[in-house]
């Protein structure tokens, strides 16, 4: 099994940054990471308009797993309530350059 990476790109609804931040931080503060999630980042664009969270797995059986998670079901609505849209694709590592972590 193979790490795979999935980035996920979210245009916020108009001033809703904030929110979206605090809900994305207050259901990690109460969440467990579950096996085989590596790690995850969030980004944020300057004008708060657009948000980019890339998460990744041990596997791409993890991530299919982890997705079916009851568990996230509840905190990923909540989510949605800041979000116009999202695209999300998952990807395998080729190279890294420079102290990447």
């Amino acid at each position: 099994m193979s790490p795979v990476t999935q980035i996920l790109f979210l245009s916020i609804k108009p001033g809703k940054i904030d929110e979206f931040l605090e809900a994305d931080r207050n259901f990690l503060a109460s969440a467990t990471l579950p096996k085989g999630l590596v790690g995850s980042r969030l980004y944020k664009s300057p004008d708060g308009k657009s948000a980019v969270r890339v998460v990744q797995y041990e596997s791409i059986e993890t991530h299919q797993e982890y997705q079916q998670d009851p568990a996230l079901q509840q905190p990923v609505a909540l989510l949605r309530d800041f979000v116009e849209s999202a695209t999300a694709s998952l990807y395998e590592e080729v190279r890294t350059t420079g102290d990447f972590k």
